[in-house]
């Protein structure tokens, strides 16, 4: 912008490497940007330990002008001296399920009425945000093309249910789901998931191969390898669900909430036994309904980590021309 420089923004935390994303691009562009994501220190040493943390905290802070804060279940950090105006920025559980928590609510109401912005990132969040705050502002979650590995499934056809398995991603669905998908396929194909979430047992049982959490790299390339990923059942495209329709891979999930994403969303939905026939389909020639689908061109139309970087310019800039206002009240 023109007459004065850019607000300096620390990112405090992160969610699904958001942080990360925007500030690396953001960074690419020449904006001063930076992350903090260093949990305070548990176990032995913990009195020196934390010292030197507070330090790192105190002095990222004192050198921006402006902090974005990922995650309502961190509200501390900000609330801590030294204060500095702040974005909250809310990721699902936070403002999904403890927002309704009376125990927390007053902590993320606090955070929610003297941020100088609130934001969330999938459109299911909406009505949660904006009980909270009600001009919350939609930041589609950025994918970061760059980083994600060739689609190259592997010999054997197989499917990967990508999200944990829980109530919140819509655990009972998606175990049902893989029972028919199962009973299905048979030995045809093989099914496989993360060893991650409180209903992984009962996956398990179904005949879900379960293999662990891993990191983001290793998550990705499991991605890629599959000829089918399974999105959650809980009516949204979270970033797993993002990921795998950037690396081509096919996508079917159940439907998707109404007028939720621009249409059309490459992704195959349906009841489920309209899914066990798609998924069936699918298996047959995955390159051929990876092509109709064209989920990569979409991605880079909807979900661009540029475009999250310039909505943020905006937003920051306006927040910074308007410092002494809403994120001081309060303090």
């Amino acid at each position: 912008m023109k007459g004065h420089r850019q607000p300096r923004v620390l990112h405090l935390y992160d969610a699904a490497d958001v942080g990360a994303t925007i500030v690396r691009y953001g960074r690419r562009t020449g904006l001063p940007w930076r992350q903090f994501n260093v949990a305070p220190p548990e176990g032995g040493a913990k009195v020196i330990r934390s010292a030197v943390w507070q330090a790192r905290r105190a002095s990222g802070i004192l050198s921006a002008d402006l902090l974005h804060l990922h995650s309502g279940s961190r509200i501390g950090i900000v609330r801590s001296k030294p204060y500095k105006p702040f974005v909250l920025h809310f990721h699902g559980t936070d403002i999904r399920t403890q927002y309704y928590d009376p125990l927390r609510r007053p902590t993320l109401q606090w955070g929610a009425d003297n941020a100088a912005a609130v934001l969330y990132s999938t459109p299911d969040l909406e009505p949660h945000a904006r009980t909270a705050r009600a001009d919350a502002v939609y930041l589609p979650n950025p994918v970061a093309m760059d980083e994600l590995p060739a689609w190259d499934p592997r010999s054997r056809p197989l499917v990967v249910f990508a999200s944990r398995w829980e109530s919140s991603k819509g655990g009972s669905r998606q175990l049902e789901l893989a029972r028919k998908l199962a009973a299905a396929l048979g030995p045809f194909a093989e099914l496989q998931g993360i060893d991650w979430g409180s209903e992984s047992a009962a996956a398990a049982a179904l005949g879900v191969e379960l293999v662990p959490r891993m990191p983001k790299d290793s998550y990705l390339a499991w991605l890629a390898s599959a000829h089918c990923v399974i999105g959650q059942s809980a009516g949204i495209l979270a970033m797993s669900e993002l990921q795998a329709v950037a690396l081509g891979v096919p996508v079917a999930m159940p439907k998707l909430g109404n007028g939720y994403y621009p249409e059309p969303v490459p992704v195959l939905q349906g009841e489920d036994e309209e899914l066990v026939e798609q998924v069936r389909h699918v298996l047959h020639d995955p390159v051929a309904a990876s092509a109709q689908l064209s989920g990569p061109q979409w991605i880079r139309h909807h979900h661009a980590p540029e475009q999250a970087v310039n909505t943020l310019v905006s937003l920051y800039d306006r927040l910074y021309q308007e410092r002494g206002g809403p994120a001081d009240r309060g303090r």
